[in-house]
């Protein structure tokens, strides 16, 4: 009998307090998603190693994406130096923060611990677990995404004014940092026209001053894209994938199959949920309008992008989708479960801490290559350190020195890049388009290290071009010697080097082809 009750006593009782549930969970996030890609990986994602050589330039745009994830990468490499946990510490960061935003949103909506929940239960979701160490564009969004959810409530559900402008600046980073965050201002603009008891917004000083300081903040881009032939806007219609699909393919197969790719990655939040709360059912028989606002934000984009998909026939990425469901946890809460009891809170909690841990030990086994052969493998697990070494003693067979310019496709130049002390430029392809800071004079005034994968089966290719090769076009970027000496004079060719994969599974090394241009100037 005394032990019945002692245990219907713990059950009335949470295991852990809101402060402190948050602060763990922070915390125990950080340390997974930076200790464990550096455990596993041998090298930065493919992604991200083209953003790292990106920040050496400080350009206002790229040929392929906005410039806010490459400056913010540089500026941390010069405070803390270019290392792989600062990539992944910067990466954590901004997920940590974008869950603080979620919090402070939820506790509009709900009491401290719910409000906690629709935070703790995120890192279920693939999106916001082994995705975050590949440090890119979707992932910057997710920052300035949130923070317009949180303030675009506060400026148009609660009226503070104070909070328009940095919902204007908020629109604007996200701008800088992937176009995807336009999506945000078409949501706000439906609920405030459907709602009459927001159309005041249409004509608010405030919300007009908004739209000013983030045409303001993303200026400096928007004019890059409109001097540099709409290049990232391009890039997103290459990666698009309109294509020669039949008709049902592109318009009903490919959107079917995105929704249901998004509702694959979602469905173990709902596992969590039915696991710790049970089932659930509809609280609210009738919406108010903080109620639409919320099912906006975590349902619109998705919609949304289906829609565009149906219409024009563009293909759609799993990873586009990341900022999208941030809220969808909170939505769920606040609409289909009642306030949990301490027993109900402790189930979940133990849900999600299991699910987390299948997370985190499925990134092990796939970037490790155990679970699965997939592509990811070549990227991951990469002789980096080797490829670097090969780079160095190449160009130190002409020059002392540190190595001024890489040329070669965005992989393998990135990555001698960044493994390089010196961290040389980058001249993509020796193509002025995808390298607009360097020219073919600059190349043959300081000299460069060419590097090229003597495969030429362009298994790297994807890092840069979206579309399948045309018919004639050739498969990797590599013209050849007699082409580069046409460009930029004598090329002294090296031995080709043996680049061998490391790691619990077997993969073919890769064939390293190695050629110096000799600067016209004295070695530096």
């Amino acid at each position: 009998m005394g032990l019945s009750l002692d245990i219907a006593k713990s059950e009335r009782k949470l295991v852990i307090g809101v402060k402190a549930l948050l602060t763990l969970s922070f915390c125990l996030y950080a340390l997974t998603w930076v200790c464990l890609p550096l455990a596993v990986n041998t090298t930065l994602n493919r992604d991200t190693i083209q953003i790292v050589y990106w920040g050496l330039e400080w350009q206002p745009g790229f040929f392929k994406h906005p410039p806010l994830i490459s400056w913010m990468t540089e500026i941390a490499f010069a405070l803390f130096g270019a290392s792989d946990a600062v990539v992944y510490g910067l990466s954590v960061m901004v997920m940590t923060g974008s869950f603080a935003c979620i919090y402070l949103l939820a506790r509009r909506y709900e009491p401290p611990m719910t409000a906690a929940l629709a935070v703790v239960a995120l890192p279920v979701l693939g999106y916001y677990s082994y995705i975050v160490p590949h440090f890119n564009h979707n992932i910057i969004l997710n920052l300035p995404w949130c923070a317009a959810i949180l303030l675009a409530h506060l400026a148009i559900e609660e009226r503070r004014n104070w909070a328009w402008p940095l919902l204007g600046i908020a629109l604007g980073a996200g701008i800088l940092a992937k176009y995807t965050i336009l999506i945000l201002p078409l949501l706000l603009l439906i609920h405030v026209v459907v709602t009459p008891g927001h159309r005041w917004v249409l004509r608010s000083p405030g919300a007009w001053g908004a739209v000013g300081l983030c045409l303001l903040v993303a200026g400096p881009h928007i004019h890059w894209v409109l001097t540099h032939n709409l290049g990232p806007l391009r890039y997103l219609s290459s990666g698009a994938g309109l294509s020669d699909e039949s008709f049902l393919d592109r318009h009903l197969i490919n959107p079917a199959v995105a929704l249901l790719t998004m509702a694959g990655m979602c469905g173990s939040l709902m596992i969590a949920l039915v696991g710790g709360l049970g089932l659930p059912r509809l609280q609210r028989r009738r919406l108010c309008s903080r109620d639409r606002f919320l099912l906006l934000m975590s349902l619109g984009p998705a919609v949304i992008v289906v829609i565009l998909s149906a219409v024009t026939g563009g293909g759609l990425r799993v990873e586009w989708a990341s900022s999208f469901f941030l809220p969808l946890p909170l939505l769920l809460l606040h609409l289909f479960y009642p306030s949990p009891t301490p027993w109900r809170i402790n189930r979940l909690l133990a849900w999600t801490s299991g699910l987390t841990v299948a997370m985190a030990v499925t990134y092990v086994l796939i970037f490790t290559g155990i679970i699965a052969d997939m592509d990811e493998g070549k990227w991951s697990r990469f002789p980096a350190k080797p490829l670097a070494a090969a780079a160095a003693a190449g160009w130190s067979q002409v020059c002392d020195g540190p190595v001024p310019v890489i040329i070669g496709e965005a992989w393998l130049g990135g990555t001698a890049s960044y493994r390089l002390h010196e961290r040389p430029r980058v001249y993509s392809e020796a193509d002025p388009k995808m390298a607009p800071w360097l020219s073919d004079e600059d190349i043959r005034r300081t000299g460069a290290l060419v590097l090229w994968d003597q495969a030429l089966d362009g298994r790297y290719r994807d890092i840069d071009h979206q579309d399948a090769p045309r018919p004639g076009e050739p498969l990797d970027w590599f013209p050849g010697i007699p082409a580069l000496e046409q460009r930029f004079g004598p090329v002294i060719v090296l031995p080709d080097v043996t680049l061998d994969y490391s790691g619990p599974v077997h993969q073919e090394p890769v064939r390293l082809g190695r050629a110096v241009i000799p600067p016209s100037h004295p070695c530096r």
